[in-house]
């Protein structure tokens, strides 16, 4: 059981770390781009898809494994959590019902301004890393602490992927979009 959790953080943290690459690489190479991908038949949507789906697995169970190993033994976390998880909830899936499975996937041909989009860029992203961090709260394992504030970093480092090709797919009506409405919040 011990060496199962070792090899979920390690597996996940790597997992991670190459997203990150391929995320500062799209962001400082102009004509690579891992994120989005360029079609639902690259190597970038599947390695991308992929990737986000093994290390949610494991970041899951790395909880399970690892519970309470950290310093947060106090009661107060769970209706914390839970309050955070309500929230999260509420906002990822108002976000995702407008802005649709496509455009979710990084293949959208349209922009989307309306909904949670209306008052921030980013609400998924938003959602991702609340939702992140209640799991982190809630497990008070310091394996997935580890593992967690990479998947917010990944979450920060995203919309600086998209940007730029958001601005080549929508130009000027992105442009005016963007300066109205914050990344984040």
């Amino acid at each position: 059981m011990n060496s199962m959790k070792w090899i979920l953080l390690i597996a996940a943290t790597l997992l991670e770390l190459f997203y990150i690459t391929m995320f500062i690489i799209t962001i400082k190479v102009a004509n690579f781009r891992f994120w989005p991908p360029p079609s639902t038949r690259s190597w970038q949507f599947f390695s991308a898809w992929i990737i986000a789906s093994l290390v949610v697995v494991f970041f899951f169970f790395l909880g399970l494994l690892d519970f309470d190993s950290a310093i947060l033994h106090n009661w107060i976390r769970f209706p914390i959590a839970l309050a955070l998880f309500m929230i999260s909830s509420t906002i990822g899936t108002w976000a995702y019902s407008t802005l649709g499975l496509w455009t979710t996937l990084g293949l959208g041909k349209r922009l989307i301004t309306t909904g949670p989009y209306r008052y921030t860029r980013n609400p998924q992203y938003l959602a991702d890393m609340l939702n992140i961090f209640v799991y982190m709260l809630l497990t008070n394992s310091w394996m997935v602490w580890i593992t967690g504030l990479l998947g917010i970093l990944l979450n920060l480092l995203a919309p600086f992927t998209e940007e730029p090709w958001l601005e080549a797919q929508f130009g000027v009506e992105y442009m005016e979009y963007k300066s109205r409405v914050p990344r984040f919040l």
